[in-house]
Parts: C-alpha cells; sequence; structure tokens
C-alpha cells in the first residue's frame, strides 16, 4: 500500500491556490468584444496586414484612439464615416500615413483659438488620387512645403488643438479626392471618407477600436510608396 503525506503535500497545493487567485484578480473581467455600429458594413475594409496605410505617429510609440465612427450621422450622405480621432500632446510628431504631395496647408491658427473653421491641417494627396487631411495641428506645426513629395513614415507636421477641437489630439481622414477646403471641408463627392486599416499595427478587421492604444511597428513602404516618396 502507498502511503501519502498529506502534510508535506499542503504547501505546494497552497501555492497553487494562491497563484491561480493572484492570476485571476490580476487579468480581471474579459474584454466585451467591440461592435462597431450597426451601419458600419467591416467588409469595406482591406486586410489590415496589407493594408497601404501606417499608423500617423512614429514606431515605438503606443497612442489611445478616442473616436472612430461617431463622427459620422446618418443624415449627412457618409461625410466623416471613417474619420479618426488619436489622443496627442501638443507638439507630438505626425507622421504621413501614406506618401503623396502636399497640396494643402495652414498653420496659422492658436491652439487656444477654439473656432470653427480655425483649423490647422497638412493634406497629402496619393497616388490614387485620394487625400489624406491631418487637422488640429498646432501653430506653424506644419513641417513639409506646398507641392513637396513626402514618404510613407516621414515626419509631416506636430499636433496641436486648434479650432473646433474637444482638447489636443489629431483628427485624420481620407477623403475621396480635393483638397476641400473650409467652408466646404466635407463638400461631397470629395468629401466621402475611406476606410482605414493600418499594417504596421495589431491586426484589426473594422478599422481601430475607440479607448484601444496602439503601438506603431516598424514597416517597409510598398512599392508605391517608394515610388512617391
Amino acid at each position: 500500500m502507498t502511503h501519502v503525506d498529506i502534510d508535506s503535500t499542503r504547501p505546494v497545493l497552497l501555492r497553487t491556490v494562491l497563484a491561480a487567485v493572484v492570476a485571476a484578480a490580476c487579468s480581471g473581467p474579459a474584454e466585451p468584444e467591440y461592435a462597431p455600429p450597426e451601419y458600419v458594413d467591416c467588409a469595406v475594409f482591406d486586410d489590415s496586414r496589407t493594408s497601404p496605410y501606417v499608423l500617423p505617429f512614429p514606431v515605438g510609440q503606443r497612442m489611445r484612439v478616442t473616436r472612430t465612427f461617431t463622427h459620422y450621422l446618418p443624415s449627412n450622405g457618409g461625410v466623416g464615416l471613417y474619420a479618426i480621432d488619436i489622443e496627442m500632446p501638443i507638439g507630438s510628431p505626425v507622421h504621413a500615413i501614406r506618401a503623396g504631395v502636399v497640396v494643402a496647408i495652414e498653420e496659422r491658427f492658436s491652439d487656444a483659438d477654439h473656432a470653427d473653421y480655425h483649423e490647422n491641417w497638412v493634406m497629402i494627396r496619393h497616388a490614387d488620387g485620394t487625400v489624406a487631411r491631418y487637422i488640429h495641428i498646432t501653430t506653424n506645426g506644419a513641417l513639409v512645403d506646398l507641392n513637396q513629395t513626402v514618404a510613407q513614415g516621414q515626419r509631416i507636421a506636430l499636433s496641436g488643438n486648434s479650432g473646433a477641437s474637444f482638447g489636443p489630439h489629431l483628427h485624420f481622414d481620407v477623403q475621396t479626392c480635393g483638397p476641400n477646403l473650409p467652408p466646404a471641408y466635407n463638400a461631397l463627392p470629395c468629401g466621402m471618407t475611406r476606410p482605414l486599416s493600418f499594417r504596421n499595427t495589431e491586426r484589426h478587421s473594422c478599422g481601430l477600436i475607440p479607448g484601444k492604444t496602439y503601438r506603431a511597428e516598424p514597416f517597409e513602404a510598398s512599392s508605391t510608396d517608394r515610388r512617391a516618396g
């Protein structure tokens, strides 16, 4: 007959139980699955692994997305549906999500001037005719010149809090064509925004998730972006 020394097994059992309790406490409740608004069709997004876009901040940094599809109102024809807000302290570097040519710059307004249409911005036209808009940059925050060709991932501006802004952040989107300038920021048909996914961060299937923090990973520019840049 085999005899088991119960007293000798108690420390091991106790450590096992304690480890399980600590692990459960640290993991917290399961994060609920994100459900986009019912008017968003996730099928229109490119596979993030092969997307032509990269995140608009430096490789190695983490930034929190604060707003995505809620820019959209069902009554406005889709304007702003795929715009993204990222929380950024004033003066943070903004990088080009795709290569192109600078087609519009505004940088004269103060970060303390929160009047509508007093946003500072840089707009870049891509090879396919779409236009990326980087809005709310700081006073004199443009780091590129009009008609300059920029490479994907190039630093193009410093973020700010100019114009109709709820706090320091970067608002960016890609419009079908343009540039659309104030007061016709979102004039159709050019004002229709494009769905955006990003190949240099964790995989995502329906755009970035508001409230989530993303890390910009190293990337290799596509052949199109190398030619454009």
